[in-house]
C-alpha cells in the first residue's frame, strides 16, 4: 500500500498540487502512520472476526440445546449494548481524527525547527517559535483531553455490560434448576457458553474505541485517496481555459527564402510563446496577458520587472505547474541519440496538455529530457552523498539510494523503481565518471568541498552544510553535466558575486547552453542578446503589460550605468 500510495502522490506532480494550494494536511503522516496503522488494524480486526465466527458456531448449539429463551435474551443484550455503546462513543471517530491531525501539525512545527534552524538562530526567533510550538501541542492535549473523557465514559459502560455477563444467564435458568428439571453442572456450561456467544456477538462493544480509531484512519485515508485519485480527471474535467503545453521533434516554423529554401544562417528553434495570458490558480488574477516570443538556439532572454508581476509564474507555466490561462507554449526536443534536430518528415510532434504526462508514471514527458533544464533560485539538495547531488536529476536509475545491503527477502516492488517510458530519451548523455564529477566541481569553482567532506560519497544533510552559494553553484554543475539545449534560470545566481555569476553564465555559454534567466541585477544584461520586461498588470486593462527588447552593445552600456 506505501509503494502504491507513494507513485500516485509522485505522479502527475500530485505533491506540487497538494502543497501550493493546501489541499490535504500532511501527506507525509497519511502516508507513514494511517498505512501502517490502518493495515495492522485491517489485520487484527479480520483475524478477530474469523475467530468471534468459529467461537459463534461452536457455541450457539449447545447454548440453543440448553434453553432457547437464554438464546434470545442473549441477542436482546447484545442489540441493546452495541446501541448504547454507539450512542456513548459517537463523538471519538472526530475526536481521533482530530488527534491525528493535531500530532501531525505539532510534528511538523518541529521538523520545521529543524530545517530552518540557521534563519531562527539569526532573528533570535527562539521564544516565538516556542509560543508556536506550545500552542500547537497544548491544541493536541486538551483534544486528547477530550478523547480520555469519551473514552472513560464508555469504559464505565463497557466494564458493567462484561460483569453482567456473570449474572444474566445463571438468572435465567435458575428457576429451571430449582424446579429439577436441569443439574447445578448445566448452570456452568450455559454461563460458559453465554460469555463465549456474547463475547463474539458484541465486538463492538468489546472494540469500540479500536474501531472509532480505525474509522478515523480510513476517513483521513480515503480523503487522501480522493484526491490522489481527482487529480488526473480535474485537469481533464475542468472546462475553464488551460495553457497548452506541447512537446514536440519537430524544430519550429523556420523563415523561408522566397524561392522556398531554408536560409543555412537560421538557428534551431527551441521555444515558442504564442500569446500566454497566465493567471493564478486560485484567484484567477491576470499576472502576464498575451504573450507571445520565440526563443532559437543561442538567443538567451533575460526576463527582469517588479516583485509579484509574474517572472517566475512565467517559468511555472513553462514547466507545466501552472496551467491557468490561455495561450500555448511548444518546445522542440531531440530525440534520444540524435546527432541532428529531426524534421517534420522524420518525425510527428508529440502534443499533449499542459498536464504533459507518461501514460505509464505520469511524468512529464520533458523531464531531465536532452533539451530542457530548470534551475530554481533555491536549489533541492537530495538526502544523500555528493555524488547523488551531482547525478540528481538525470541518472538517478544509477544511483543507489539505500544506505543498507538489500535484504536477501526484499519484495520486488520495493527493490525495483518503474522506468518511465522514455528512459532512452532521458539518458542522452553516458554517466559520468568521478573524474567528470571532480572536473565539474572544480569548473563552478567549489573544488574545495571533497576535501572538506572527504570524497564523493559520503552522506551530510546538504542544505545545511553548504552555503546557499555553494547550493547554487552545485546546481549549476548539475546543469553542465546534463547539457541541455534550453535552461530556465530563476534567480539561480542570487546568491554569488558578480565574479562568480560571470564565470558561470561563460561556462554555460561555453558549453552551448541557451538560456532564459529571471533576475534583478544590472549585470546580467551583459550574458543575455534580449530584455523581456513585465511590468504589473492591470485589472482594468486589457493591453498587454510586456516589452522585448534586443540588447545591443550601445544600449547594453546604458543598462550598466543605470
Amino acid at each position: 500500500m506505501t509503494s502504491y500510495f507513494m507513485q500516485r502522490y509522485l505522479t502527475d506532480r500530485t505533491f506540487y498540487k497538494i502543497q501550493s494550494q493546501s489541499i490535504i494536511d500532511n501527506p507525509d503522516q497519511r502516508i507513514v502512520d494511517d498505512l501502517s496503522s490502518f493495515t495492522s488494524t485491517a489485520l487484527s480486526f479480520s483475524l478477530t472476526l474469523f475467530n468471534a465466527a468459529v467461537d459463534l458456531i461452536s457455541f450457539s448449539n449447545i447454548l440453543y440445546t440448553i434453553y432457547p429463551p437464554l438464546f434470545v435474551v442473549l441477542l436482546l443484550y447484545s442489540i441493546g449494548g452495541t446501541v448504547i455503546s454507539i450512542f456513548l462513543g459517537k463523538g471519538l471517530v472526530t475526536l481521533n481524527f482530530l488527534q491525528e491531525k493535531k500530532e501531525a501539525d505539532f510534528r511538523y512545527g518541529l521538523v520545521r525547527v529543524r530545517e530552518n534552524a540557521e534563519s531562527i538562530a539569526f532573528y533570535g526567533g527562539e521564544d516565538n517559535e516556542l509560543q508556536l510550538l506550545l500552542q500547537r501541542f497544548t491544541s493536541a492535549f486538551e483534544n486528547l483531553t477530550q478523547l480520555l473523557i469519551s473514552s472513560r465514559n464508555l469504559e464505565f459502560f463497557t466494564n458493567g455490560y462484561r460483569y453482567l455477563i456473570q449474572i444474566v444467564p445463571a438468572a435465567v435458568v435458575a428457576p429451571m434448576y430449582f424446579s429439577g428439571k436441569i443439574e447445578f453442572g448445566v448452570i456452568n456450561q450455559s454461563v460458559s457458553a453465554f460469555s463465549h456467544i456474547l463475547g463474539d456477538v458484541s465486538l463492538v462493544v468489546y472494540q469500540f474505541q479500536a474501531i472509532s480509531a480505525f474509522s478515523a484512519i480510513i476517513d483521513r485515508l480515503g480523503e487522501f485517496d480522493d484526491i490522489l485519485d481527482s487529480s488526473r480527471s480535474k485537469s481533464l474535467s475542468d472546462p475553464m481555459e488551460y495553457i497548452n503545453l506541447t512537446y514536440s521533434h519537430v524544430r519550429g516554423s523556420q523563415v523561408l527564402d522566397s524561392n522556398g529554401s531554408t536560409p543555412p544562417t537560421t538557428s534551431p528553434r527551441l521555444l515558442d510563446v504564442e500569446n500566454l495570458t497566465l493567471k493564478t490558480p486560485k484567484s484567477n488574477s491576470t499576472l502576464v496577458r498575451d504573450l507571445t516570443f520565440a526563443i532559437d538556439e543561442k538567443d538567451n532572454l533575460l526576463v527582469v520587472g517588479p516583485s509579484g508581476s509574474g517572472k517566475t509564474s512565467l517559468l511555472r507555466a513553462l514547466a507545466g505547474l501552472w496551467s491557468t490561462g490561455k495561450g500555448k507554449i511548444t518546445f522542440y526536443v531531440e530525440k534520444a541519440g540524435d546527432a541532428q534536430s529531426p524534421t517534420s518528415s522524420e518525425m510527428a510532434p508529440l502534443e499533449q496538455n499542459s498536464a504533459n504526462v507518461n501514460e505509464e508514471l505520469g511524468r512529464p514527458i520533458n523531464s531531465n529530457s536532452k533539451s530542457v533544464f530548470f534551475l530554481p533560485q533555491r536549489p533541492y539538495m537530495v538526502l544523500g552523498s555528493l555524488r547523488q547531488q551531482l547525478l540528481y536529476p538525470t541518472w538517478t536509475e544509477e544511483v543507489v539510494v539505500s544506505d543498507t545491503a538489500k535484504p536477501g527477502g526484499s519484495l520486488p516492488f520495493l527493490t525495483q523503481v518503474p522506468k518511465s517510458k522514455n528512459v532512452s530519451e532521458k539518458h542522452h548523455v553516458p554517466v559520468p565518471t568521478t573524474d567528470d564529477l571532480t572536473q565539474v566541481l572544480e569548473d563552478v569553482r567549489i573544488g574545495y568541498i571533497l576535501s572538506r567532506f572527504k570524497g564523493l560519497d559520503t552522506v551530510y544533510e546538504w542544505s545545511s552544510v553548504l552555503s546557499l552559494g555553494e547550493q547554487q553553484r552545485l546546481a549549476f554543475a548539475r546543469l553542465l553535466l546534463s547539457k541541455p539545449k534550453l535552461a530556465l534560470l530563476d534567480e539561480s545566481t542570487s546568491a554569488l558575486d558578480e565574479v562568480n555569476e560571470a564565470h558561470l553564465y561563460e561556462k554555460m555559454k561555453a558549453a552551448g547552453i541557451t538560456y532564459i534567466s529571471i533576475g534583478h541585477r544590472r549585470t546580467l544584461y551583459a550574458y543575455h542578446n534580449r530584455v523581456l520586461d513585465i511590468s504589473s498588470a492591470d485589472a482594468d486593462s486589457r493591453q498587454r503589460n510586456w516589452n522585448i527588447k534586443s540588447i545591443e552593445d550601445d544600449t547594453l552600456h546604458n543598462f550598466l550605468k543605470l
